[in-house]
This record gives structure tokens, sequence and C-alpha cells, in this order.
């Protein structure tokens, strides 16, 4: 709760330079035009000081009020709310501060007899500027919440152009080819009918690549029969030593294309499979989240990566959908949960 405090309230006590400026300011005007004495004496600075010190005072407080009015009624829950209990607690406030400003003048300065009049002089003094802190401060904050909108979605656009081109890269990786004309030239002599099939799969598998590449979403059932299809391919290669079970409650959801076979290639890329220890895939669906589970083993040498692929999915996602993946970890498994689209993208 503590940690969750401190992500959400955005006061911090600094000393701005602006800020004591505008407060200096405030305290040179009103004793100076407003309050008759003799200027440069002992009591007019005196006034400026306390002047000085409560518009500053009332000016941090405020700030502080207002990150409290934030974190307990932010502006997407309500926004009237919001405004009513920010103006309320800085009227408040500001009102408490210039009758102890007030006091003090009248301690230091001159007797100061505090009538009716005077308090409803100070209650429309403290409504002024509570409105003129909230238009200052409220137009501040939304011109910086604008500025960081504007940033993140840039930030979110270079993600999912360098995301489409490391796919790009990934779906003319020459080394899949490679590797499947490689186990095509093994198999096609000694058993015609697995190579012609062989043959079948891999042109599924690069005919959904060309068809779905500038989509923004495929249902599920389609990426399915590609997955289906590559590991179809990789069990031929790796000699049946991966095990895929998949249960699908919802084929016709939709997610983004080739996300799940780049989960099963990392699965592949990542572990050591051997025929004491194949490679266990597991793709089902839990509510609206899709996982791709694997049994971990990882490979002792490190194999040659970017390091980005889960980075690009991620990026891919809230992109696309505003939504983020899932990364699990035991010590025997590792999931990755891909959020189940609607058609409205």
């Amino acid at each position: 709760m503590h940690e969750k405090l401190k992500e959400r309230f955005s006061y911090r006590f600094r000393v701005k330079i602006t800020a004591v400026l505008g407060a200096c300011c405030f305290g040179i005007v009103v004793p100076t035009f407003y309050v008759p004495m003799e200027l440069g004496s002992t009591a007019h600075l005196l006034s400026i000081l306390v002047a000085t010190v409560t518009s500053y005072v009332i000016w941090e407080g405020s700030k502080f009020i207002q990150a409290l009015t934030l974190y307990f009624f932010p502006w997407e829950k309500s926004l009237t709310q919001h405004l009513v209990y920010e103006v309320l607690g800085i009227f408040l406030f500001s009102s408490l501060i210039l009758i102890c400003g007030i006091l003090l003048y009248s301690r230091l300065v001159s007797s100061v007899l505090i009538t009716a009049g005077v308090i409803v002089q100070n209650g429309f003094v403290s409504f002024l500027l509570a409105l003129l802190f909230i238009a200052f401060n409220e137009g501040a904050f939304l011109f910086n919440q604008w500025k960081q909108s504007l940033l993140e979605q840039e930030k979110l656009r270079q993600e999912n152009l360098v995301a489409r081109v490391e796919g790009l890269k990934k779906q003319l990786d020459p080394h899949f080819l490679f590797n499947s004309l490689s186990v095509l030239s093994g198999v096609v002599y000694q058993d015609p009918a697995l190579a012609d099939r062989y043959i079948s799969k891999l042109a599924q598998v690069y005919r959904y690549v060309l068809d779905h590449t500038e989509e923004k979403q495929v249902p599920l059932s389609a990426e399915m029969a590609v997955v289906e299809a590559y590991c179809f391919l990789l069990n031929v290669r790796f000699y049946n030593k991966i095990q895929m079970h998949l249960r699908i409650a919802t084929p016709a959801a939709q997610v983004l294309p080739l996300s799940i076979q780049l989960l099963v290639e990392n699965a592949v890329k990542h572990n050591y499979i051997s025929e004491e220890h194949p490679l266990s895939l597991s793709i089902y669906t839990e509510e609206q989240v899709v996982w791709v589970e694997n049994s971990l083993r990882r490979k002792t040498v490190k194999v040659p990566s970017s390091g980005i692929g889960l980075q690009n999915l991620e990026a891919r996602y809230r992109y696309f959908t505003g939504q983020s993946i899932r990364i699990e970890e035991t010590a025997d498994t590792f999931r990755v949960g891909l959020p189940l689209l609607n058609d409205s993208l």
C-alpha cells in the first residue's frame, strides 16, 4: 500500500525560483500599495516579510492539497468531485494561513482587530487565491499530461516500427528456410509421402506470413493452424521430440499475427531438447488470455539472440491494444499470456 501511495502521490517539496519570485512579488505589492505606512521603514519591511512567507506557504500548501485531491479524486473518475474538493481544500487552507498571517502581522508590526469585515475580506481573498492557483496549476498539469501523452504515443509508434522491422527480419530470416530445406533434402528420398506433406506445411507457413504480415489481428483459429503446421516442421527436424498440447476454448477470438508462432520459436530456440527431455508445449486459453507454456530446460550454451523478441511483442500489443503481455516463470516452466482481442481494432 505504501509503495502504491508513493507511485500515485505526486507531491514533492521543491523550492522553485518561479514560486519564490511570485511570493516575493505578492509580498512586496500588498504592503506597498494596500497598507498605509512609510516606505522603507521597519514596519514596511516586516510587512513584506510576513506577506511573502504567507503567500509562499499558501502556494506550497495548495500544491500539497492538489496532490491529495489527484490521489483520492483523480480527474478520470470524477471531474466534479475533483474540482469541488480541490477548491474547498485550498479555500479553507488559504483562509487559515491568511488569518495566521494577520495575527503574525499584528504581533510584529501593528495590532489588527479581527472583525467580521476582516473575516469576509479574508474569505474573499482566499477564494480568489484558490481559483487563481487552480487555474494556473491545473492548466500546467493538464498541459504536462498532454505533452506526456504525445511523448508516449510517439514512443509507442517508434517501438511499433522497431517491432515490425524486427518481425520482418524474422520472417525473412534465411536460417529457418535453410534448416527446412536441409531437413527436406534428408527425407525426400527416404520418405516421399512425408516429404510431400512437409512441403505442404512449409508452404502453409510462408503463405500465412505473406498474407497476414500487414494485418492488425487474426482469428486465434488461423494462428493456431499455422502454429500446428510450424510444429509439424519442427517435429520432423527434431524427430518428434516436441510434444504439443492444445486446449483452446475460444477459437473465434483474435490475436496479433505471428504472436503465438514467435513464442513457440523462442521456446525451441532457448531450450535443450533430447530423447530423454522432449520439449513440452501447452497452448491453452483461460478467461481472456491465451497462454503459451513450455517446459524449461535452458541450453547451457548461450544462443545468439537479439534479446528483444518479447520486447517487440510487448510493444506491438501496447501499440495496437493498449494491453500488456504477461510473463511468468517457475523452476520448471515458462509461460507467456497474450490478451485475447475483440474485432474493434
